[in-house]
C-alpha cells in the first residue's frame, strides 16, 4: 500500500524503525512478538480487521499505544474503534501535520509512564531507588538490570528480540553483544524468581525474551 509505504518512510526519517503488513493476522503476530513502542492500524485489513486486532492484542495484555486510521467518520464508527482498544482515532484521508502530533503524543505516553514509578498485577517498578517489587517482597536491582526489567514490563506478555532490547537499553554507541544480555537475564531471575511460583522471565530461541506479570 503506497500509504503504508510512506508512512514508514516517515518513520525512517525521523529516526525510527518501522515495519508494516497489509495483512491483519500478520499484523496482530507484528504486535505480540516484535515489541514495538506504537502501532497503527488500519480499520480495513484482509483477515483480521483493525478493531479485531485491538480486541486480542488488548486481551492477551497487551499495552503499546494504538493508533487507528480509517476513512470511517462517524461517531458510532470512532466509539467502536477506540472501545476496541485503540488510543486515538485518525479520519483519512488526514494532514501530515496533525499525523506527527499525534504520534508523538502516543510516543510519550508510551516512554513517559515509566518515569518514576509503575505497577501491573502484582510487580510494580520504583526508576528513582531501582527497586521492583513482587507480589510485595522488595528486591533492589543494579541500574542495568532495572533498565532490562523495565523494558520487559513495558512490553510484558510479548517476546523481545535480544537485538531489539540491546537497542533501547543500552546506549548506541555501546558494544554490547547478546551474551552479555543473557549474563544479565539470568542475574535478574537468580534475584526475581521464587520457586514456589511460576517463572517471570522466559527464553525462546528465535524470539527473545519475555515477563509475564501476575495477576
Amino acid at each position: 500500500m503506497a500509504l503504508a509505504a510512506a508512512l514508514v518512510n516517515w518513520f525512517s526519517t525521523e529516526g525510527h524503525r518501522a515495519e508494516s503488513t497489509e495483512n491483519g493476522a500478520d499484523g496482530l503476530q507484528l504486535l505480540l512478538y516484535s515489541g514495538f513502542d506504537l502501532a497503527l492500524i488500519d480499520w480495513q485489513l484482509p483477515e483480521l480487521s483493525g478493531t479485531d486486532i485491538c480486541r486480542q492484542y488488548r486481551q492477551r495484555g497487551g499495552r503499546m499505544p494504538i493508533l487507528m486510521m480509517t476513512s470511517k467518520s462517524h461517531t458510532v464508527e470512532k466509539a467502536e474503534g477506540l472501545d476496541s482498544g485503540a488510543d486515538d482515532y485518525l479520519s483519512k484521508p488526514f494532514d501530515m501535520r496533525e499525523f506527527a502530533a499525534r504520534v508523538r503524543a502516543l510516543l510519550r505516553r508510551s516512554t513517559g509512564y515509566f518515569e518514576s514509578s509503575s505497577q501491573s498485577g502484582l510487580v510494580s517498578l520504583d526508576q528513582g531507588k531501582c527497586q521492583v517489587t513482587i507480589r510485595g517482597k522488595r528486591i533492589q536491582l543494579v541500574p542495568k538490570e532495572f533498565d532490562v526489567l523495565e523494558f520487559l514490563f513495558r512490553h510484558a506478555n510479548n517476546y523481545i528480540s535480544s537485538e531489539r532490547m540491546i537497542a533501547h537499553v543500552w546506549d548506541s554507541d555501546a558494544d554490547v553483544s547478546t551474551e552479555a544480555l543473557r549474563m544479565c537475564i539470568l542475574r535478574l531471575r537468580r534475584k526475581i524468581e521464587d520457586p514456589d511460583h511460576p517463572p517471570l522471565l522466559e527464553s525462546s530461541k528465535g524470539l527473545g525474551y519475555k515477563l509475564t506479570i501476575p495477576e
